[in-house]
C-alpha cells in the first residue's frame, strides 16, 4: 500500500507544480533559444520592434487578455490529455470512450488555436505592417517544443 499513497503523493505534487508554474516552457529567451522556464512569456515586448507608448499600451492589454484566456485551456488540454493516455493504457476502456475523449482534446486544442489567431488578428492591427512581420518572424512563429507539441511531434 505505500507504493499507492507515494504515487498518488508524486502525481498530486507534479500537478500542483506544473499548475503553480506559468507556461513558459519553450518559450524563447533572450538569444532566441528554447527550454524549461529560461524565457520569458509567450506574450513578451522585443525592444527591436521600437513600439511607441501608445503601441505598448495597447499590446500588454491583449497580451494580458490572451494569457488570462488561454492558460485555463492549456491546462484543461493537459488534463485531458492525460485522461487520455489512462484510457489508453487500460485494457478495459473501450473505443467509443478513448474516441470521446480525443475528440474533447481535438475540441480543446481548436479553442487554443482560435484564441491564439484573434490575439495575432489583433497584434497586426496593434504594429506598423513592419513591426508585425518582425514580430512574426523572430517571436512568434519559431518552431520549439511548444510548436513541435502543438503539430503532434513529440
Amino acid at each position: 500500500m505505500k507504493i499507492g499513497y507515494f504515487s498518488t503523493f508524486l502525481l498530486f505534487f507534479l500537478l500542483l507544480v506544473v499548475f503553480q508554474s506559468p507556461p513558459l516552457w519553450g518559450q524563447p529567451t533572450e538569444g532566441g533559444e528554447t527550454g524549461g522556464f529560461k524565457g520569458r512569456p509567450e506574450c513578451w515586448l522585443p525592444e527591436d520592434l521600437q513600439l511607441t507608448a501608445e503601441q505598448i499600451e495597447k499590446m500588454e492589454s491583449i497580451q494580458k487578455s490572451f494569457l488570462e484566456d488561454i492558460t485555463p485551456l492549456r491546462n484543461d488540454l493537459f488534463n485531458k490529455k492525460y485522461s487520455l493516455r489512462r484510457l489508453f493504457s487500460d485494457p478495459a476502456s473501450s473505443a467509443t470512450t478513448i474516441k470521446a475523449k480525443q475528440e474533447e482534446v481535438f475540441a480543446v486544442q481548436r479553442q487554443i488555436q482560435e484564441k491564439l489567431l484573434d490575439y495575432r488578428l489583433k497584434v497586426r492591427d496593434i504594429l506598423t505592417p513592419e513591426q508585425y512581420q518582425l514580430w512574426m518572424s523572430k517571436y512568434q512563429m519559431r518552431p520549439g517544443p511548444m510548436m513541435r507539441h502543438r503539430q503532434g511531434i513529440e
